[in-house]
């Protein structure tokens, strides 16, 4: 049977010449390539570079490590990616296109690594995973930015679907509308125990809004 192409279709920003210098690439290598700009294009605004984990971790077809790694060393090989390890953190290694642009900032990292920290940074955006409570967050919360997404990711590590979708509701039933609250909400039940909001009382809106209190100000915000 052929495979049926999807009527669905992705906007991709790539260099005009890519397939042309890609004919002797490898499967893998031409999927990672245009993964990678398929990444780079998905975001909210033009980054530079991204961290060969997040690239990794956006790719639904790279499950197996030594297959991204291979795959990502020839395209080095080709000039097709830079690499740049973080000197502070040599395990963070970012990528950059092999185009003359990709090429200038790699030269101007390799004088100056601090530069690092002014380019802008791809992130990894909310997979359709839990497509229920990014909704959520965006109806009852605020707008779904890369960091509140990843808030979202580390949240959903500890704390089932379930349990996120009813503390943003329950924020929502004290027009507490932060997320903050929410992880006071999430940290409360964890400690005593869960209750539904029919069967709270002013007690316990008081421990959310003094654990969401005490969270502020540990962290300035």
């Amino acid at each position: 049977m052929n495979p049926v192409l999807s009527a669905e279709s992705l906007l991709l920003r790539i260099p005009a010449n890519l397939l042309e210098v890609s004919e002797e690439l490898s499967a893998d290598a031409l999927r990672l390539i245009l993964g990678y700009y398929q990444f780079m294009s998905e975001q909210e605004s033009e980054a530079q570079l991204c961290l060969k984990f997040d690239l990794r971790d956006s790719l639904s077809g790279f499950s197996n490590n030594q297959v991204f790694e291979k795959a990502l060393n020839e395209l080095e090989q080709a000039g097709l990616i830079f690499s740049f390890p973080n000197p502070e953190i040599p395990e963070q290694i970012y990528l950059f296109p092999g185009t003359e642009q990709g090429e200038n900032i790699l030269r101007s990292l390799e004088k100056q690594p601090e530069l690092l920290r002014e380019l802008n940074k791809a992130h990894v955006l909310p997979k359709p995973a839990r497509p229920s409570v990014y909704k959520l967050y965006e109806e009852n919360i605020g707008p779904l930015t890369p960091y509140t997404a990843e808030l979202l990711r580390d949240a959903a590590k500890s704390y089932s679907e379930e349990w996120l979708e009813d503390a943003i509701k329950e924020a929502v039933h004290y027009n507490a509308r932060s997320w903050r609250y929410v992880q006071a909400i999430l940290h409360n039940w964890k400690e005593k125990g869960r209750k539904r909001s029919n069967e709270e009382d002013k007690r316990d809106h008081e421990s959310f809004r003094r654990l969401y209190l005490d969270q502020k100000r540990s962290t300035g915000r």
